[in-house]
């Protein structure tokens, strides 16, 4: 198997893990991994570029998810709200 290959089973494995549990590191994870996989396949022999790509992508992927994390807490807690009145 390709190098790429295993970074989208991970990217998929994370993927899975949000869809059970509903947190946000998995689906950051995910991001990052699927991201690295198309650096993977386009340089599969540079793993320290990989590796950088994936600890670049974390945080990046982490700010652009933040905002839509918030606002789908924001309207869980008002229905809880609601139904406890």
């Amino acid at each position: 198997m390709e190098i790429y290959q295993y970074w989208t089973i991970a990217g998929f494995v994370f993927l899975f893990l949000e869809l059970i549990t509903l947190r946000t590191l998995p689906l950051v994870l995910a991001g990052s991994a699927l991201f690295t996989a198309v650096i993977a396949y386009k340089y599969p022999d540079a793993v320290y570029i990989q590796i950088l790509t994936c600890f670049i992508f974390i945080p990046v992927i982490f700010l652009a998810v933040k905002p839509y994390v918030k606002n789908k807490i924001r309207k869980f807690s008002k229905g809880n709200e609601d139904e406890h009145k």
